[in-house]
């Protein structure tokens, strides 16, 4: 992919975000453009490629957002989070017979290098706009993943999990740290922290709600306001993640309650 952008536009700077997402889930593309596409500026091209529906119907689009920002990737969920929040002012469905890597026709598995990097590479050299790209179909009809909103209750807040980070093996949920605030738990306080899946539970037992990680000991877990806006935990210098077999989506859901004195 990278090569076929340099192949086209060699003076344009390319810069890797990530590639250690969980494989197949598109869910987790999405959560990474949310937290990811606001520290750019605006006019910046993201290829975002989670695909498992390659070479299906899924559509290959490329979406405008109302921040100037343009993302790249099938339509498979990867915009659930930006059409949220920053808000998707365009798209359009890549035309893949005008937009494609030379003699790649036979190939329907690497989308991501013949399609969705040679058409940012043509639109990062100015060789077509944005119009060019395909027809414009309604925002509307992006395929977006349900996402129910929080529950806030005086002493107690629930929710979901975005994202589980495999390398470091933190855990966001869908817990704004604003409405974190309006249970009144505060600093200090001891919690207790469910987490489930399918009816099972992954992890059930008391944590601190602390401002960063020293705050507890190695290995002991915590609660904090995490650098995406919304709440977090993990273990004190090991994975949260790897160490209770923790993954995310809408089917991952968080409890936190401060017990009764």
């Amino acid at each position: 992919m990278h090569g076929v952008i340099a192949s086209i536009a060699p003076a344009v700077q390319v810069r890797d975000i990530s590639h250690i997402l969980p494989l197949y889930q598109p869910w987790a593309a999405s959560f990474c453009l949310h937290y990811t596409v606001p520290c750019w500026p605006a006019g910046t091209i993201f290829v975002s490629v989670v695909d498992p529906g390659v070479g299906t119907a899924r559509r290959t689009c490329a979406a405008q957002t109302k921040t100037g920002h343009i993302i790249i990737t099938p339509d498979n969920g990867t915009l659930t989070h930006l059409a949220a929040s920053a808000g998707i002012a365009c798209v359009r469905e890549i035309d893949t017979v005008r937009h494609r890597r030379p003699a790649s026709g036979q190939f329907e598995t690497f989308h991501g290098r013949d399609i969705f990097a040679w058409t940012a590479g043509q639109l990062a050299a100015g060789n077509i706009t944005f119009d060019d790209i395909g027809q414009a179909y309604p925002v509307s009809d992006i395929v977006v993943f349900p996402t129910p909103p929080p529950v806030i209750e005086p002493g107690r807040a629930a929710g979901f999990l975005q994202g589980a980070d495999r390398h470091f093996g933190c855990i966001t949920s869908n817990i704004t740290i604003g409405d974190f605030e309006k249970t009144g738990i505060v600093h200090g306080d001891v919690l207790e922290m469910r987490i489930e899946h399918d009816g099972r539970s992954f992890f059930d037992g008391a944590v601190r709600y602390e401002k960063s990680f020293g705050y507890v000991g190695i290995g002991e877990p915590l609660l904090y306001n995490g650098s995406t806006g919304y709440m977090m935990a993990a273990l004190n210098q090991k994975s949260f993640a790897d160490t209770y077999s923790i993954e995310s989506g809408p089917d991952w859901t968080i409890s936190i309650v401060k017990p009764a004195r």
